[in-house]
């Protein structure tokens, strides 16, 4: 028996053998979380009123709405907007460009109490496909998400969580720049957001 089989079978070798086949099945699970991460991915989100479409117009009347809104809200009358998904999607589309964020080519469905996300997110191991499930809090200072159900690549569920944070950051710190002047109230129904404002 030469040195190397005689250490293993010591309790100090033993547990170095032990230790030696976790590090390499965590490097493994790694390898793999990390591949699935960046193949195939969640498909996109349903639009709940039909075809959505991207355009500079439809930012321009998200921001008009957005606009007639706080003007109402400035001069002391409650008042409400009617967003659809198109207006929404081109707008957050326009909004992320501008600040050359981690997350692109975003879609946004929106249904009955929820919405939905979908697009590309760059995370610490790479860039990969993400569908977010949840709902926007507009009552305070900055928007906040509140995260349903995240998917990432093909990465099951189980195996997600490492990599849920960092998506729930990139998607955050967008929303971080943003300051509301007034308490919103969003209703989400098929299809639209009616945005319901508070001086």
């Amino acid at each position: 028996m030469g040195l190397f089989g005689f250490l293993f079978k010591t309790p100090f070798g033993i547990i170095i053998s032990a230790f030696s086949g976790v590090i390499g099945l965590a490097v493994v699970a790694v390898v793999v979380v990390g591949a699935l991460a960046f193949t195939g991915g969640p498909v996109g989100c349903t639009p709940g009123g039909g075809a959505t479409e991207i355009s500079d117009a439809a930012a321009q009347f998200f921001d008009s709405k957005w606009d007639e809104l706080d003007a109402s809200l400035a001069g002391g009358s409650a008042s409400s907007i009617t967003l659809t998904e198109s207006e929404v999607t081109s707008r957050a589309n326009e909004y992320i460009d501008s600040k050359g964020g981690d997350v692109s080519d975003v879609q946004v469905c929106i249904h009955d109490g929820f919405g939905e996300v979908t697009g590309s997110v760059d995370v610490f191991i790479g860039s990969g496909n993400f569908k977010v499930k949840g709902a926007v809090d507009l009552s305070g200072g900055r928007p906040v998400v509140d995260f349903q159900d995240i998917e990432l690549g093909s990465v099951p569920g189980f195996a997600l969580a490492p990599l849920e944070s960092a998506v729930e950051t990139a998607i955050q710190e967008l929303l971080d720049d943003i300051s509301l002047d007034h308490t919103y109230a969003p209703t989400l129904t098929e299809g639209q957001a009616q945005i319901s404002g508070t001086p």
